[in-house]
C-alpha cells in the first residue's frame, strides 16, 4: 500500500524529531517504476498524477465482399463467356445504419466503359445472394451486350483483365427499374451511396 507523502510532514516549519528505530533510515530519490522509492514511499508530489497507459482505440472492421475466388486471384471460367456465363454468389459486411438498399455492379477496369453487371434495390438488411440470382424486389441494368442482367469476363484472346466487384450501400433508393441503361444506374447508384465494399480478380483467355 503506498503511503501518502502528506503523513511525513507536520505543520511547523522544524523537522519533526526521528521517530526512534528509524535515525538511520536512507530514503532512495530514484522512483521505481511504478512512482514509489524502494522503501515503498509514494515519491510523486501532492499534485502530481501518474500518466495514463497509451490507449488505442479499437480497430474496426473492414468492409469486406467474398467472392467464389480470393482477392486478386483468378475468376473461375464458371462465371465468364467460357464457362455457364453466370453470376458469381456473394456475400459482404451487413449494411450500415440508414441503408436504404444495396446495389452491386460487375466492372471490367482495363475496358470501364463495358457494363458487365449492375443490380440494384436489393433489401438492406441482405448480406448475401444466390449465384444467379435476383432477389425479390431488385431490378438490373442492360449490359454491354444490350441484354438485362450479368454477361461475365470476356477478354480479347491472349489479355488478361482485371475485374472489380462492389457492393454499393445506399443512402435513397434510385427509384429505377428493369432494363434501365447501364450508364445512367450506375450513376444513380454513385449519386446515392453512403459506404462500399470491394472484391477484385482476374480472368484471361487462351491466345488464338
Amino acid at each position: 500500500m503506498l503511503v501518502v507523502a502528506s503523513s511525513c510532514r507536520h505543520d511547523g516549519r522544524t523537522m519533526r524529531e526521528p521517530t526512534p528505530g528509524f535515525e538511520n533510515v536512507s530514503i532512495s530519490t530514484t522512483s521505481a517504476p511504478d512512482g514509489t522509492d524502494d522503501a515503498g514511499f509514494d515519491t510523486l508530489a501532492p499534485d502530481e498524477t501518474v500518466p495514463p497507459e497509451e490507449t488505442f482505440p479499437p480497430v474496426e472492421a473492414t468492409d469486406f465482399v467474398s467472392a467464389p475466388w480470393a482477392e486478386g486471384d483468378a475468376i473461375d471460367s464458371r462465371y465468364t463467356c467460357e464457362g455457364l456465363n453466370v453470376a458469381p454468389a456473394l456475400s459482404w459486411t451487413a449494411a450500415p445504419l440508414g441503408t436504404a438498399e444495396i446495389a452491386i455492379t460487375f466492372e471490367d477496369l482495363d475496358a470501364p466503359t463495358f457494363v458487365h453487371w449492375i443490380i440494384a434495390g436489393i433489401s438492406p438488411d441482405a448480406v448475401s445472394i444466390d449465384e444467379g440470382s435476383v432477389p425479390i424486389g431488385a431490378y438490373e441494368a442492360t449490359n454491354g451486350l444490350g441484354d438485362l442482367g450479368y454477361t461475365g469476363p470476356c477478354p480479347p484472346a491472349g489479355a488478361e483483365h482485371l475485374y472489380l466487384i462492389t457492393v454499393h450501400y445506399l443512402g435513397v433508393p434510385t427509384g429505377l427499374l428493369d432494363g434501365v441503361p447501364g450508364d445512367e444506374l450506375f450513376a444513380s447508384i454513385a449519386t446515392a451511396e453512403v459506404a462500399t465494399a470491394e472484391v477484385t480478380g482476374t480472368f484471361s483467355r487462351a491466345g488464338g
